[in-house]
């Protein structure tokens, strides 16, 4: 195949340990640098998505900026506004009451009312799999991961990636990011690119997979 893709769990997520006390998205880019020096890439083509693979992405960027080749940061953002904390706090509360509900709550936020009307299973599909999970090995794991990006603050150093840097984001109808969101990252990243999907919400690549794959590649 034309690339080698390595995927790999955060701390505190799937099989990668849950060390105790607070963490930073910071933490978290060190450790993937250190995972590429384990594996001894000197480089690499970045793909950060899912919102938080964004921020982990930009901020690899931003402290080993040696160590990225090309940077795609999928639903990123510089700092997350007081809407998107409520958000995240919600959620905290709402997994611990009960991760199914939990897990339903947070595919509406994901998927467009299109989505749900016109390719039900996608959206059921996903809940169920969000709801059966073993992501996170205890809820203090994804207390202590919200609550990292929650204190995420790349306003003021984003402007110190200069590697080639692409950005997208869902359209109007993704409520947990936005393209209020991309835009402020786009802005403040020079040289970079930024691609909308109007039509689709925060789960853009699974509701336009074909496009996704496409820009990725291309």
């Amino acid at each position: 195949s034309q690339y080698r893709c390595i995927r790999h769990d955060h701390r505190l997520m799937g099989r990668s340990g849950a060390p105790p006390g607070p963490t930073s998205i910071a933490t978290l880019a060190d450790d993937l640098a250190q995972l590429l020096d384990h594996l001894g890439i000197a480089e690499a083509r970045v793909l950060g998505g899912g919102g938080m693979g964004g921020i982990v992405g930009l901020e690899l960027a931003i402290r080993h900026p040696a160590r990225v080749r090309s940077l795609h940061l999928g639903a990123p953002c510089l700092k997350p506004d007081a809407f998107l904390v409520s958000i995240m706090q919600m959620w905290k509360r709402l997994r611990r009451l009960d991760p199914v509900l939990w897990a339903e709550e947070v595919t509406h936020w994901c998927y467009t009312p299109r989505t749900f009307a016109e390719r039900p299973d996608m959206a059921a599909q996903a809940a169920r799999s969000r709801a059966g999970e073993r992501t996170f090995p205890d809820d203090s794991c994804f207390d202590r991961i919200l609550d990292a990006y929650i204190a995420y603050d790349a306003a003021g150093r984003a402007a110190s990636v200069a590697c080639p840097t692409q950005i997208s984001n869902g359209g109007e109808l993704d409520l947990i990011t936005g393209p209020r969101m991309a835009r402020a990252v786009h802005e403040a990243i020079p040289g970079s690119e930024l691609v909308v999907f109007e039509d689709c919400s925060h789960n853009y690549w699974v509701e336009d997979q074909a496009r996704f794959g496409d820009m990725i590649l291309g």
